[in-house]
């Protein structure tokens, strides 16, 4: 039987996977709510600040994701 949910093998892999959760929950509604506030920071309200950790982080784990895989591909891991 063919499986469809691929799992991580190693801790490289479950730490990355864990990451994406984690960022996945810094965008769901609870933690939103929390930081949808009407105080500025830096010019900008705290919420737009909260959406560009979230882009920030998204391209963090993507890179990390990436030269893992291609010192893997080397065969350097």
């Amino acid at each position: 039987m063919k499986h469809f949910v691929v799992r991580p093998r190693s801790a490289a892999g479950w730490g990355l996977l864990l990451l994406f959760l984690g960022l996945i929950m810094m965008g769901l509604w609870p933690v939103v709510a929390g930081v949808n506030r009407a105080r500025l920071a830096f010019g900008l309200p705290w919420l737009a600040l909260w959406a560009y950790a979230i882009v920030a982080g998204c391209w963090i784990a993507m890179l990390l994701g990436n030269r893992w895989l291609a010192r893997r591909a080397r065969g350097d891991d």
